[in-house]
C-alpha cells in the first residue's frame, strides 16, 4: 500500500499501511468479511492476489476477478512466502490464531489476524467514500460489517445514518449516551428443524420445554427496556424459528412502533412462509433486514422448496434480505463446569462471536445458549448473568443494563468451549442422522454437541 495509491490517506492509521507495504496480499477467507476486505483494499488501490478458502469449490473460481483456491501453503515457493501479507478474515480469534500458527510454520512471516486491523480498514473505506461524496448506506452490506456486527463495537457512520433516518423519539437536546449496539428478542424456542449442535439447543429440548412468549408480553418487556436506554441500534427477532410464532404479525407491528430503535433484523431459516401479507408489508420497511440461515440439502426436500419460495417472495416484495449458507458451526461442547479461572472466562467471552444480548421471557442474557440453557436446566441459574427487565424499576434497569453491557466474564462461559477450533457440520438433522447411521454412530456427534 504505497502513498500514491492512497485515497484520503489520513483516514487509515500509518501502522496499518506499513504492514502491507509492497507485499502480495492474500486473503484467507472468501466469506462476507473477506469480500468486504477485498473491496476496501481495492478502493485504496491495493490489489488482492488470491483468496484462500476451504469452500473454494462452492465459492467459484474467482471473486471480482481475484482467483479463489483451496488453502495450500506450499503452493508458493519458499522464497516468495516472505513477500506475502496474509490477512485472515475469520473473526473467530481462536480459529484465526490456529491458521496464523500454521502459516508461520510454513514460512509466511506477515500474517494479520487482528480484528482491529480489519475494522479500521473497513471504517476507513466508508469514511473515505463519505469524504468524496460517494458513500451510500446499504443495509444489506452494513448489517454484516464486522465494525458493527460484533455487539461490542460501535460505528459512528452507521450510528449517524440510523439516528437520522430510522430512529424516532430521540431527545433532540442531547446525544444518546446509553446505546445498545444490538439486542436479540427470542420470541419462541420452537423450530421446524432439530439441528445437531444448534446454539439455541434445539437438540436438547423435551416437548414440555417448547414455548411461544405471548406477543403482548414480548412488547411490554421491550417497551420497558427501550424506556430505560437512550437507543437500540439494532433489534434482532429470532427463535427457534421466528416465523413459527402464531403472533409474528403483532410482534412485528409492535416492534416497528417502538421509539429509539434503529434497524430491525429478522433471522429465519426460511422454511415457514407467513400467510399474512401484512407480515411482508412490514418486512418491506427500509429499516428491516431479513437474514435466512441456509442449510442446503441437509434439510428435508419440502423445507428446501419452502426456502426457495420464501426467497422468491422477498425478492418480489423488494425486501432487504441476505441468504447466508452456513457449512460449519462451532462446537460449544457440553454444559459441565470447565473450572476456568477469571482470566480464562474473559478470554472465552472476548473471543466469542455469539454475544447477542438476547431478551427471553423478560430477562436479557449474553447469548441464546445462556438463555435457553438456563430455561431447560443445562446451565445453573446465575442471576448476575442476566438483567431482570420485568422485576426492576426503570432507573435501576438503566443502571443494570449499563453494567451488563460492560460485563466481561459471565458465569455461563464456565460451561462453554466458546468459539473454539472445534467445528461441526451446520444443519445436520437429528432425525436424518438417526435414519442414516447406527445408534453407536449417532451417539458421538450428539455427545459432542451436548
Amino acid at each position: 500500500m504505497t502513498p500514491e495509491h492512497i485515497r484520503n490517506r489520513e483516514s487509515i492509521p500509518t501502522e496499518d499501511l506499513s504492514v502491507l507495504d509492497g507485499r502480495r496480499v492474500i486473503l484467507y477467507g472468501a466469506g462476507k468479511i473477506g469480500r468486504r476486505v477485498h473491496d476496501a483494499l481495492a478502493w485504496f488501490g491495493v490489489p488482492t492476489a488470491l483468496f484462500w478458502d476451504l469452500r473454494a469449490a462452492t465459492v467459484g473460481a474467482d471473486l471480482a476477478g481475484t482467483p479463489v483456491r483451496t488453502p495450500d501453503f506450499a503452493s508458493l515457493p519458499e522464497n516468495e512466502r516472505k513477500t506475502c501479507a496474509v490477512i485472515v478474515t475469520i473473526f473467530a480469534e481462536n480459529v484465526a490464531e490456529q491458521i496464523r500458527a500454521d502459516l508461520r510454520r510454513a514460512g509466511y512471516d506477515r500474517v494479520i489476524t487482528e480484528r482491529g486491523f480489519i475494522t479500521r480498514l473497513l471504517h476507513a473505506e466508508c469514511a473515505s467514500r463519505r469524504a468524496e461524496g460517494r458513500f451510500e448506506f446499504n443495509l444489506e452490506t452494513c448489517h454484516i460489517c464486522p465494525v458493527i456486527s460484533d455487539t461490542r463495537n460501535r460505528c459512528d457512520i452507521f450510528d449517524a445514518h440510523v439516528q437520522a433516518h430510522f430512529v424516532r423519539g430521540l431527545d433532540a437536546g442531547r446525544p444518546p449516551e446509553l446505546v445498545v449496539p444490538s439486542a436479540g428478542v427470542l420470541v419462541s424456542n420452537k423450530c421446524t428443524l432439530t439441528c445437531v449442535g444448534c446454539n439455541h439447543l434445539r437438540d436438547h429440548y423435551k416437548a414440555a420445554d417448547h414455548m411461544d412468549i405471548p406477543a403482548g408480553q414480548i412488547l411490554a418487556d421491550l417497551r420497558k427496556f427501550v424506556s430505560a436506554v437512550d437507543m437500540v441500534n439494532k433489534l434482532v427477532l429470532v427463535g427457534g424459528e421466528s416465523m413459527l410464532h402464531p403472533e409474528i404479525e403483532a410482534i412485528l407491528e409492535g416492534v416497528m412502533a417502538l421509539p429509539r430503535v434503529g434497524v430491525v433484523h429478522v433471522i429465519t431459516n426460511g422454511t415457514v412462509i407467513p400467510k399474512s401479507e401484512r407480515v411482508f408489508e412490514l418486512l418491506a420497511s427500509p429499516r428491516v433486514i431479513v437474514e435466512i440461515s441456509g442449510y442446503g440439502d441437509r434439510i428435508p426436500d419440502k423445507f428446501q422448496r419452502n426456502v426457495g419460495k420464501f426467497l422468491g417472495k422477498l425478492r418480489d416484495k423488494g425486501i432487504h434480505h441476505r441468504y447466508s449458507q452456513t457449512l460449519q458451526w462451532f462446537d460449544f461442547g457440553g454444559f459441565e463446569d470447565r473450572g476456568y479461572d477469571r482470566a480464562e472466562m474473559e478470554r472465552v467471552y472476548d473471543t466469542c462471536c455469539f454475544v447477542s444480548n438476547d431478551i427471553f421471557d423478560g430477562r436479557m442474557f449474553k447469548c441464546s445458549r445462556s438463555a435457553y440453557g438456563t430455561l431447560i436446566g443445562k446451565v445453573p441459574d446465575y442471576p448476575g448473568d442476566y438483567v431482570d427487565i420485568r422485576g426492576l424499576p426503570v432507573p435501576e434497569l438503566r443502571r443494570r443494563v449499563a453494567e451488563f453491557l460492560a460485563m466481561k466474564a459471565p458465569n455461563v462461559c464456565r460451561h462453554c468451549n466458546g468459539a473454539s477450533t472445534q467445528v461441526i457440520e451446520a444443519g445436520q438433522q437429528v432425525k436424518f442422522v438417526r435414519k442414516a447411521k447406527s445408534a453407536a454412530q449417532v451417539a458421538e456427534p450428539q455427545k459432542a454437541a451436548a
